[in-house]
């Protein structure tokens, strides 16, 4: 489930902003809560009519535009504009479901928001509607008008204006331009780690950088914190660990894990480092295959290793950008393997029938680099969205080795269970059944 990372309003609330929020809870935002730029309050729900549906595309659209925030329907305000009644509205999966269309249908691009249901105790089926509003780095959205106009509003303090011409064309530029600037910081970001991985051995790197920055902190208390996650499990996808980061340490403005123990040494077999932006960076080593000639000027990574190594990097770096930065929405992320070069170059292989068999046949001589955009929340709930968004990555370094796509996963986030090893397909089929996730048992399904 998706959440709104909002410190502000989480302090006001006393939590998150998501299915665990309680009516008790909005209700303590009277008396004294005011509304302000990501909180407005509404006596009563929108209607169908016309001047409703625009009202509540517009109010939408004006938090997406601006910095987030949330509507709270089912709260009257007093005359300097702070919650003062609980007057309730009906909160029905019909009711949300409308709204939710109302929205989806009017406003492009469609902005990252959620509908609450709020219910309270004492008036079964009454309460409030939460609907929360991400910060969006695809502004501007408009709102689509019967005549086909579109229109952007943007939420100021506590008034929604009109953006001018100009306006929306600095919107648009700065979209286009903080999407170019985030492939530029992942590439970065990737750049900078590589030269700390030991170069004898074979790397996947996964790197994400959210769209809207998050802030963690980094001190003696977030450190203590990381070791012990470190210290109690193991990293890895879809049921299958992959491995543990024995050394937990600091580097400038982030968090260091690496499965190495040796200090001032190059990082060994796995490694990553959780920066305070929400931006992260993953290597591991698994995928490298022994060869069965000795001293073969070829290295083999193995097919599924670096599937699941792509998957355990999205998870994880994820989970950092939401849980510890607090950032949400969507992130840019990239995958590539490291070192290739002309002297050694790598082939890809499969080993689940005959051992390194090779898969697409084609030798690659210099780093194969894959990149798209995923939502973080998918990432980290580690199910369907993690598998297509592992598809997507995987799919497009196979096709570097003339391979046309990573058969393990499929692009709408299944399993398809004989393309994996036997002796994991019952770890898998339990992490399926337990996320949700569909599970293909014929292997061209």
């Amino acid at each position: 489930m998706p959440t709104l990372r909002n410190r502000r309003l989480e302090q006001l609330l006393g939590g998150a902003i998501d299915e665990t929020l309680t009516y008790a809870q909005v209700k303590g935002l009277i008396p004294h809560t005011a509304e302000g730029p990501d909180l407005d309050f509404k006596r009563d729900t929108y209607t169908s009519s016309d001047r409703d549906r625009k009202a509540l595309c517009t109010d939408v659209a004006a938090l997406a535009n601006a910095n987030g925030g949330i509507l709270v329907l089912g709260m009257d305000e007093d005359e300097q504009g702070r919650a003062a009644t609980d007057t309730g509205v009906v909160i029905s999966d019909d009711e949300r479901r409308r709204l939710r269309q109302t929205v989806v249908g009017n406003i492009q691009p469609t902005p990252t928001f959620d509908i609450l249901p709020i219910e309270d105790p004492d008036r079964p089926g009454t309460g409030f509607l939460v609907i929360w509003v991400a910060r969006s780095a695809t502004a501007p959205h408009a709102y689509v008008a019967q005549n086909k106009s579109m229109l952007y509003p943007k939420r100021i303090g506590t008034e929604t204006a009109w953006l001018s011409e100009s306006e929306v064309a600095e919107a648009y530029r700065a979209r286009f331009a903080g999407f170019a600037s985030r492939i530029e910081e992942a590439a970065r970001i990737e750049a900078d780690f590589v030269q700390r991985l030991a170069p004898d051995e074979l790397f996947v790197v996964v790197t994400l950088v959210p769209d809207l920055p998050g802030s963690a902190t980094i001190n003696s208390a977030a450190l203590k914190a990381f070791q012990m996650r470190n210290a109690s499990c193991e990293v890895g996808a879809f049921g299958i660990p992959v491995g543990k980061f024995h050394r937990s340490t600091v580097r400038r403005r982030c968090l260091v894990g690496t499965a190495s123990l040796e200090r001032s040494k190059p990082y060994s077999r796995l490694a990553c480092e959780l920066h305070e932006t929400g931006s992260g960076v993953f290597g591991c080593a698994k995928i490298e295959s022994r060869p069965d000639v000795k001293d073969l000027k070829v290295k083999l990574a193995d097919n599924l290793w670096l599937t699941l190594t792509i998957g355990t990097g999205l998870n994880l770096l994820a989970r950092h950008a939401r849980d510890q930065a607090a950032a949400g929405g969507l992130a840019t992320v990239r995958t590539t393997i490291w070192p290739v070069t002309s002297e050694v170059p790598v082939s890809l292989v499969s080993n689940v029938g005959w051992r390194n068999e090779p898969v697409g046949g084609e030798l690659v001589s210099e780093p194969p680099v894959a990149e798209t955009v995923a939502d973080i929340d998918d990432l980290s709930a580690g199910g369907a969205g993690l598998a297509a968004a592992t598809h997507r990555l995987a799919s497009e370094l196979f096709q570097a080795f003339g391979a046309a796509e990573a058969e393990g996963v499929t692009p709408e986030g299944a399993i398809r269970l004989p393309y994996w090893h036997q002796g994991w397909h019952a770890e898998i089929s339990r992490w399926a059944g337990s996320s949700g996730v569909e599970v293909l048992r014929e292997a061209n399904a």
